[in-house]
């Protein structure tokens, strides 16, 4: 997982919020909270502008934390930093050109400001629960990997991405051959929904974004009516949340209800064997049991 791709490409959902209505109501409250300005990132993201690698290095890791990542970033080589500044400013104008370019050393660092102001502001609080559904998506598909090989799984992690032989393609607007004489990274990713994203620099180990399945933390998925029967409407939309483990806070706004009610209807859910809780300090995040997951399959409508 990546913390620093979540905020970079969280900064350009808020570029172009109609091209992903499933964050809508999030985006509504977290617009509550006062944005920081994010004019020296957003400058890099114009509709169909280069994006550059030096934002968004590859994980070392698969857990790396945020600041890890700013350390990558503040770390990436002058040549590296002034050719992508290059290729982000064609075509933009004289005037941004010469602004970005004429320090580039000033121009990541500013970028890197703001990556920090939006992490602290909208990302860091939610960040437990966006890092379990990251961790719930690594496991499922290392298992799936595990049993039916990469090749099998890669072309459902995106419509773009398929695999002959021993060569990965991603169906992209620019035409790119990179060899991988260390491996390939694929870095599932919340705040995407209808693209891969590729890192290509030679100086970072390439990396593919995928959008992650797991993706309610945004907006719950639909109950089964015969599980809204069974359990009551709330205890239902709670139960088919947690496909996804969260907080319970996240758990109280997808399903509208305040913090000590949600409790409570986990603690029923949870005494009835359906979920477990697990606390790290005073957050405690929940996720289904296999009776849970099981109760949900059997309510769910056959296809």
């Amino acid at each position: 997982m990546s913390p620093i791709h979540e905020v970079v490409s969280l900064a350009q959902l808020l570029t172009e919020p109609q091209r992903h209505p499933m964050f809508h109501p999030w985006l509504r409250r977290r617009r509550r909270l006062s944005l920081p300005d994010l004019g020296a990132l957003t400058v890099f993201m114009a509709d169909g502008a280069y994006r550059p690698d030096f934002l968004d290095p590859s994980p070392m890791s698969s857990e790396p934390t945020f600041e890890e990542g700013i350390d990558a970033l503040l770390a990436a080589p002058a040549d590296q930093t002034y050719a992508e500044l290059v290729d982000a400013t064609m075509g933009r104008g004289a005037e941004m050109g010469r602004r970005l370019l004429e320090d580039p050393d000033r121009a990541r660092s500013e970028a890197a400001d703001a990556l920090r102001r939006l992490w602290k502001t909208v990302v860091e609080p939610e960040w437990p629960s966006m890092r379990q559904a990251l961790r719930a998506e690594m496991l499922d598909r290392a298992i799936q990997v595990n049993r039916e090989g990469l090749r099998a799984v890669l072309p459902r992690l995106h419509p773009s991405a398929a695999c002959e032989g021993d060569t990965i393609t991603v169906a992209k607007t620019a035409d790119i051959d990179v060899d991988c004489p260390e491996g390939l990274i694929l870095v599932p990713s919340l705040f995407i929904t209808d693209r891969m994203q590729c890192t290509t620099s030679d100086h970072w180990t390439p990396a593919i974004y995928y959008p992650a399945s797991g993706r309610y933390l945004w907006a719950a998925p639909p109950s089964p009516r015969s599980l809204d029967r069974l359990l009551g409407v709330t205890r239902s939309r709670i139960l088919a949340a947690l496909t996804t483990p969260l907080q319970t806070t996240v758990v109280a706004r997808l399903v509208s209800v305040t913090p000590p009610t949600a409790s409570e209807h986990l603690a029923i859910l949870r005494d009835a064997g359906l979920i477990d809780s697990s606390r790290a300090g005073r957050t405690a995040t929940h996720e289904l049991t296999k009776a849970g997951r099981a109760l949900l399959d059997a309510a769910s409508p056959r296809p």
